[in-house]
């Protein structure tokens, strides 16, 4: 059997949502499946860490694809070239892409948000219509479609029209968390006690201005005492005013910002952290909440559907204040709360991304 995969998110050093999501689960189907071979799509030259088993082969389709017009010119022409020479039996888009494949392949695409329906202005007017012209094109042409929550489930049969029998709900794994013994060995940036943690790229869907606003208002009224500490990139989507006063933030003694971190030292910052905060406004899983829980972190995160979806399905909720994220003075009270919670939620559902990998594999060639 051959399996065609999108692999234009699998950057070394730089494995974040969906790139996170499609290394822990193609790694694992190829080893757990060797009588397969796996084809792995490529943007531009890729690094042979990602090529784990002996079945898998890596293909760089260039130029890299950066842009919106350079995306369609990746799978309108270069992917849907190759699957045509190749003739797989089953082409899988992790990426919410998916090209036009031969009528005898079976394709499948993971839809992972609708983002830019809710808010375009997020991202560049071309990439906001980009996406609304092209996912819905994706989501017809597949024979299958898998989300990774039950509310971006939903948000397609509402918003497309799409079939729910169509779409099948598998939601994330995570992995079994180190020993303490190792997480201590492995603190190689300065910790800051006490501190709230963000995790992830600092951009408008995570509700960073808000979020700063209601620090340094409740942190110069004396009414929290933890810092603040972001562990992720500062990304795009920002007016020159928010951006402005976000980067004058991270001059503050009480604010600090660490830019990218490893895996062992996102582990020792959860494990040391006082609670993790994360008020976002838009996300289609959250996988952040169930790393934090694993260290029995506290959590402050937005009441949307989608975090209280995940918390309720995977913990048991305790040590968990949810805010509103649209309010600063909700996000403030709700730092002044999780700051006094001593131990937070722990994990009731045994879920890891082997399990994830088993459910999804079945979907594929269902």
């Amino acid at each position: 059997m051959q399996v065609a995969i999108n692999a234009r998110f699998l950057l070394p050093n730089r494995l974040e949502g969906i790139g996170r999501y499609t290394y822990e689960i193609v790694h694992r189907m190829a080893l757990n499946h060797p009588e397969v071979t796996f084809h792995l799509l490529f943007d531009r030259p890729f690094s042979n860490e990602f090529l784990i088993a002996p079945n898998m082969i890596g293909h760089s389709l260039g130029p890299a694809a950066r842009h919106p017009w350079l995306w369609y010119y990746h799978y309108e022409v270069r992917v849907k070239r190759w699957l045509k020479q190749h003739q797989v039996d089953l082409y899988w888009g992790p990426d919410a892409f998916l090209a036009e494949s031969p009528s005898k392949t079976k394709s499948v695409v993971t839809i992972h948000d609708l983002a830019w329906e809710h808010r375009p202005e997020w991202n560049a007017a071309r990439v906001s219509r980009f996406y609304s012209k092209w996912v819905p094109k994706y989501c017809k042409r597949a024979d299958h479609i898998i989300t990774i929550s039950d509310f971006t489930h939903r948000d397609l049969v509402s918003r497309y029209g799409l079939p729910s029998n169509k779409i099948t709900t598998i939601m994330h794994g995570y992995d079994k968390k180190k020993s303490i013994d190792k997480l201590v060995e492995w603190q190689r940036i300065p910790l800051f006690d006490p501190y709230f943690l963000v995790l992830g790229s600092i951009n408008p869907r995570k509700n960073s201005y808000n979020l700063l606003k209601a620090f340094i208002e409740y942190k110069d009224k004396d009414k929290i005492t933890s810092d603040l500490v972001f562990a992720g990139v500062l990304g795009k989507g920002w007016s020159k005013k928010e951006r402005s006063f976000i980067t004058a933030c991270f001059r503050r003694s009480d604010v600090h910002y660490l830019g990218r971190v490893s895996e062992s030292e996102k582990e020792a910052l959860l494990f040391n952290a006082n609670a993790l905060v994360y008020p976002s406004i838009l996300e289609g899983f959250g996988l952040v909440l169930l790393e934090a829980a694993q260290f029995n972190c506290p959590i402050m995160t937005s009441e949307s559907s989608v975090c209280q979806e995940v918390l309720t399905c995977y913990t048991n909720q305790e040590g968990v204040v949810y805010i509103r994220p649209h309010s600063y003075t909700s996000i403030g009270q709700g730092l002044t709360e999780v700051e006094s919670i001593q131990k937070g939620p722990f994990l009731e559902m045994n879920r890891t991304w082997d399990v994830v990998a088993h459910e999804l594999w079945e979907v594929l060639i269902g």
